[in-house]
């Protein structure tokens, strides 16, 4: 591929192991807007939690301090949602147990099989549910009640003790939401607007180095790739706080995807040589750099963004910088606002219900629910048979990183290895250097408050990583606030880890051996999806239908598209925790990475060539309008042939059709009125690259269909 097609880098571009290591850690712990709020949201609540737990000497400080992490969310909608279903979850879970209690108590077999009957349908539950956390509440206390009955067969001790833990549970829930809802709350529009902002920043100062012959910071594929799923993520809370965003989907997720592409073209700035500009590429950054100042005041000022004056002026067949600034005077107009504010002012669709399609069809959820069980009662035998108390949370570890794929439990399991091992560590040195010469509760505060910052700035970060911020602090907790007073009791430490250690190992085991569901197949399946919506993005707006009809049918498509995309994406990251898929489907490690890169700049570049037939065009012929038309159905027949490589729909071959569309716009050029040969040699320039794209992937994809 030439010209368009290697303008961009993908992300399954080859670094060195350290290097990607030190982007990786560099990446995750940068800050974020809203990532210093969220820590100090953390610190206030946990020293509260603390506070109260140690003066009023209620049990359980380190389940309190999970509860914090686990009902802090993003912003204050999520975090008001996660609060009423952690207390709702608590109360179903805490009732349920102890009704296991009361029936069970003296019949051990009678408590196991109860255990696992809740067990499975709270991992049921929660796998098809929205409001899974009920389920998995569930789950864990069938899970634990099992296990204090091994610690303590005491009636009344156990009953006060499950109560105890509903209490430990409930009142750090509603302190959280107290806090995140005065203490600097983040409502999601600003955080998107700022994260938004953020990144164009990023764009700017790429722009203002080029500008000046000066070094540019390196920007990274990967860091582009996570910076999309952040505003998506973003933008879904804001419009479930917001109807307006919920009305203007289309309208933010078209800027969502333009930031992002300028921030893929940024990246291949930053990596080209310093060297002078010609007058003509000078006067084209500056021109960006301001179109990129008034798309960011748009942004803050939630206003309609428009270029105004003279067209971007691009060098088509330039040298390598030329066709970056090409790529990003493309990005741009993207932003453009070509529709009025009120085709927006539209409902996107009906919110989707509480529970999944098929939940009670799909025998896979079910065969998940039963592995669990499975997993978690492997768990208790080895427990019960090696009579080793302190490692009761293999259990509960077994729940915990249950997770419907391989690549997703494997990633959850890593990711609670890795949190316990370093809040294990830490815990080890505090007990052994610190916690000696210690004289007071304020002390203890001062040394476990910076530890419990450092987690939480872990914890606010991409999903990627923020599991370990958690687990950090718990581990932490669990060494040093088991007790009302700190402890220097290193056991706790060592039988904690092992129980992890194992817990993870039969999970991942079970989850791999048995009805193992890998996400390499839904990965073929969802990428064979978006190449057909981008299809019928190319086909979308019939010149016969009317404009209201024209525009309603080209935003569903785009928005279609993005939804897409960003679910791909997502997907992508748990594919990776899959070598068994990826060998299974003849694919290498960057392969998914390359195409994804591939097919966003193929959606980006259809979206733009049908802004400007739509709304740039001069008067054309009969036969430009046919040839441009041939042109968009060759684009979409040609996605669908690609598509059904990974998706093993038939579909019939489109031949050169794509081929001969090109040369009908060639030969409509050579035959144009001077007047319009500049506008069409920039449209044919676009096809041809557009062209040159779709055939690479469709290369690239050769033995996908094997």
């Amino acid at each position: 591929m030439n010209e368009l097609g290697a303008i961009l880098p993908t992300t399954a571009e080859k670094e060195s192991l350290p290097a990607r290591l030190w982007s990786f850690v560099r990446d995750e712990l940068a800050s974020t807007p809203g990532r210093q709020e969220a820590v100090c949201r953390f610190v206030v609540t946990i020293a509260l939690v603390m506070t109260c737990s140690l003066a009023l000497r209620v049990p359980m400080l380190a389940l309190s301090v999970l509860m914090v992490f686990f009902t802090a969310q993003g912003d204050t909608v999520l975090t008001k949602f996660a609060g009423l279903l952690v207390i709702i979850g608590a109360t179903v879970a805490i009732a349920l147990a102890l009704l296991l209690l009361k029936l069970t108590m003296g019949y051990p077999l009678l408590r196991i099989l109860g255990s696992c009957v809740i067990a499975f349908a709270g991992v049921y539950f929660m796998r098809i549910s929205k409001l899974g956390i009920i389920g998995f509440g569930a789950a864990i206390a069938a899970v634990f009640a099992q296990s204090l009955v091994d610690l303590n067969n005491n009636p009344e001790a156990l009953t006060r003790f499950v109560l105890w833990v509903w209490v430990a549970i409930a009142y750090p829930t509603v302190l959280t939401v107290i806090v995140n809802m005065l203490m600097f709350p983040a409502r999601p529009e600003k955080l998107l607007t700022a994260e938004m902002c953020r990144q164009l920043d990023e764009v700017t100062t790429q722009l203002g180095a080029c500008r000046a012959h000066s070094k540019r910071f390196p920007l990274l594929p990967g860091a582009v790739a996570r910076g999309l799923l952040t505003l998506h993520r973003l933008l879904a809370s804001a419009m479930q706080s917001d109807e307006a965003y919920q009305r203007n989907r289309a309208r933010h997720l078209a800027r969502i995807a333009a930031v992002d592409h300028l921030r893929a073209a940024a990246v291949h700035l930053s990596r080209l040589t310093a060297t002078s500009l010609s007058s003509a590429q000078l006067k084209l950054v500056i021109e960006l750099q301001e179109l990129c100042g008034k798309l960011r005041t748009s942004i803050i000022d939630g206003t309609a963004f428009a270029i105004t004056g003279e067209p971007l002026e691009v060098n088509w067949d330039g040298d390598e910088m030329d066709k970056v600034l090409y790529e990003m005077a493309h990005a741009i107009e993207n932003a453009v606002d070509s529709e009025p504010p009120s085709a927006y002012d539209q409902p996107f669709s009906e919110r989707d219900g509480l529970f999944a399609a098929d939940a009670f069809a799909n025998p896979a959820y079910w065969k998940f629910a039963l592995k669990t069980v499975l997993a978690t009662m492997a768990c208790y035998v080895f427990y019960s048979a090696v009579q080793w108390p302190g490692i009761h949370t293999v259990m509960l570890t077994c729940i915990i990183v249950a997770m419907p794929s391989v690549g997703a439990a494997t990633h959850r399991g890593i990711a609670r290895i890795v949190g316990c091992a370093l809040g294990s560590l830490v815990a080890l040195i505090c007990t052994v250097f610190i916690i000696p010469h210690l004289e007071s509760i304020v002390g203890f505060l001062l040394l476990t408050l910076p530890i419990v910052a450092a987690g939480a700035w872990i914890a606010s970060g991409s999903p990627r990583t923020s599991y370990v911020g958690v687990q950090f602090v718990f581990a932490y907790a669990l060494a040093q606030l088991g007790q009302f007073a700190p402890t220097t009791d290193l056991t706790e430490i060592r039988d904690r880890m092992i129980g992890i250690l194992i817990g993870v190992a039969v999970s991942v085991t079970v989850s791999t051996l048995v009805w193992p569901e890998r996400e390499g197949e839904a990965l073929r399946a969802k990428l064979g999806k978006l190449l057909r919506s981008i299809a019928d993005l190319a086909r979308a707006g019939n010149a016969a239908a009317e404009e209201a009809e024209r525009r309603g049918q080209i935003d569903a498509a785009r928005l279609k598209c993005l939804s897409l995309l960003a679910a791909n994406r997502e997907m992508e990251a748990r594919v990776a925790l899959e070598p068994s898929s990826r060998q299974a489907n003849g694919w290498s490690d960057g392969d998914i990475a390359a195409w994804l890169a591939q097919t966003e700049e193929m959606l980006f570049s259809i979206n733009w060539f049908r802004i400007e037939l739509q709304h740039s065009t001069p008067r054309l012929s009969d036969s430009m309008t046919n040839a441009f038309l041939e042109f968009r159905n060759g684009v979409a027949a040609q996605l669908e042939w690609t598509a059904s490589r990974f998706d093993r729909t038939p579909t019939n071959d489109p031949g050169d059709s794509l081929t001969k569309a090109l040369a009908e716009l060639d030969l409509c050029r050579q035959e144009a009125d001077p007047s319009q040969v500049a506008w069409l040699n920039k449209m044919l320039f676009a096809a041809k690259g557009l062209s040159e794209r779709i055939i690479c992937l469709d290369r690239t994809t050769d033995g996908v269909d094997a």
